[in-house]
């Protein structure tokens, strides 16, 4: 008699997690704003990747976006290179779909008398 598996990948949890917490997936996307600005563009891309399979799925985000699906799934992969245009899109898109809204604000940060720009939190659209 065979065991089942007690394992699942890492991506099928935040998968699974991302379709039944909306405020997990709202909390994925803020993370990837955050990224994102702080040059980290792979995790960006890997946390909106996350998302995308979780909630809306390659074939419907191409069709609102009109992108090809193969492009997005290529643009999102582990060698993915979105342009700014695409993954600004993608982004706008999945905020829509999970009703929120990020904003981002500066905030000078007194050790390097640098500003720097943060993502404030998330908002649930009414």
């Amino acid at each position: 008699m065979k065991k089942a598996a007690l394992t699942r990948l890492f991506s099928q949890v935040v998968e699974s997690r991302v379709r039944r917490e909306p405020a997990f997936s709202s909390a994925l996307l803020e993370e990837a704003a955050q990224c994102m600005l702080s040059g980290e563009l792979a995790v960006a891309r890997n946390l909106v990747r996350d998302v995308i399979k979780g909630s809306i799925g390659y074939a419907e985000l191409s069709r609102r976006t009109g992108t090809p699906e193969k492009s997005l799934v290529r643009m999102f992969g582990p060698n993915g290179n979105p342009t700014a245009a695409n993954f600004s899109s993608v982004f706008a898109h999945l905020q829509r779909i999970g009703g929120v809204t990020l904003q981002v604000r500066s905030v000078r940060v007194s050790r390097k008398k640098s500003t720097k720009r943060v993502v404030t939190g998330t908002h649930r659209a009414a």
